[in-house]
């Protein structure tokens, strides 16, 4: 159907331009520019993330018009909007299985971030909400991390963005409040036993970036 074709969702953000942020971050110094890249490719994942969870829950999000479209869970019901777009459930479905769209037991922490970005001004207000988003995870209440809500943000394996994480770099020149959010990170991951033993499993990263304060 040609309105499947209109629905676009935004791509999980490159953990390069992530890991180069974090690098010259910790060295202090400050790329406005970097900055908003990343920031601004998370804040656009993060509405796709919004919009998908509110479909899973019974209301599509027309691409055209952005109006909500209610709909019954039935692959072959038709959706309509008043601004002429329409396409099946199904083919709604099918744009995003498969692409961690779903924002599952972390939504919150995406929905939080998209009410709290577009009011970051300075530098440091958007580095601390990059930061803070990038390791929210799941089951932090239980004491316990399962998937880092990073899969649905950063392109990579789970394993591998556990790893990416770990090794993101921070020193004495990073922003002013990043340290306890690293101190949490390194919090949730003693916590989970089975994460550890991934990152053991996996050979040890001898990049130039593993060479910055952290």
């Amino acid at each position: 159907m040609a309105g499947a074709e209109e629905i676009r969702w935004a791509r999980r953000v490159k953990p390069e331009k992530i890991r180069r942020l974090y690098t010259l971050d910790a060295k202090g110094i400050v790329d406005e520019e970097l900055i908003d890249e990343v920031g601004y490719a998370m804040y656009a994942r993060c509405l796709s993330i919004r919009t998908v969870t509110r479909a899973a829950a019974g209301r599509a999000t027309c691409p055209r018009c952005q109006a909500e479209v209610r709909h019954a869970w039935e692959k072959n019901q038709l959706l309509e909007c008043p601004c002429g777009w329409s396409a099946s459930w199904g083919a709604y479905l099918k744009s995003y299985q498969g692409k961690q769209l779903h924002g599952g037991q972390a939504y919150p922490m995406f929905r939080d971030f998209i009410d709290r970005w577009p009011l970051a001004r300075s530098s440091r207000d958007k580095m601390l909400a990059i930061d803070a988003l990038i390791h929210a995870c799941h089951g932090q209440w239980l004491g316990q991390m399962g998937r880092p809500a990073a899969c649905n943000l950063i392109e990579g394996t789970m394993t591998e963005l556990v790893k990416f994480l770990d090794e993101l770099a921070y020193g004495s020149l990073s922003t002013e409040g990043m340290a306890e959010s690293r101190e949490r990170w390194n919090a949730d991951l003693s916590a989970a036993e089975w994460l550890q033993r991934r990152l053991r499993s996996s050979a040890p990263d001898t990049g130039a970036e593993g060479d910055a304060e952290r």
